[in-house]
C-alpha cells in the first residue's frame, strides 16, 4: 500500500485542510463575502419596507431604483 493511501484511511477518509491551506482561505473568504452581501441586501429591505409602513404623517415616501443604473 502506498504511503499516500494509507494516510488517507488513518484520518477516515477526511478532507485534510492542512495539505490545502489556500483551498480552505479561498472558501473562508467566499463564504464571509456572500454573508457581507447577505446582510446588507435584508438591511436595505428591511429598511426600506420600514420606511414605505412609517406611521408619520405625512409620509413622503418615495421609492428609489439601486440598480446604479443612469438616469
Amino acid at each position: 500500500m502506498d504511503p499516500s493511501r494509507a494516510a488517507r484511511m488513518t484520518n477516515g477518509g477526511r478532507f485534510n485542510v492542512t495539505r490545502r491551506p489556500g483551498l480552505a482561505l479561498a472558501a473562508v473568504a467566499a463564504t464571509g463575502i456572500l454573508a457581507a452581501v447577505q446582510y446588507r441586501r435584508s438591511a436595505l429591505t428591511r429598511n426600506e419596507k420600514a420606511q414605505k409602513n412609517s406611521s408619520d404623517s405625512p409620509n413622503f415616501y418615495v421609492s428609489v431604483d439601486r440598480s446604479g443604473g443612469g438616469i
